[in-house]
């Protein structure tokens, strides 16, 4: 009867233990992807939109003092 325990409570620790550290991320990776168009102020007092840099590598930069 002890060993039945025992051997219970592994499997039940085991299958936990293997549900806690899945390798799959939460929030699906969007490195790579399009950025949908947008257009912002900028610091000229004019308009910027995504698109006035089509086929360049853009790098977003936010920053909450900014604004």
């Amino acid at each position: 009867m002890n060993k039945f325990v025992y051997v219970s409570l592994f499997v039940m620790v085991t299958l936990i233990i293997s549900g806690c550290t899945s390798q799959q991320s939460p929030i699906p990776s969007l490195v790579g992807s399009t950025a949908p168009e947008f257009t912002l102020e900028n610091t000229s007092g004019g308009q910027t939109s995504l698109s006035d840099y089509d086929g360049e590598p853009v790098l977003l930069f936010f920053h909450m003092a900014v604004g």
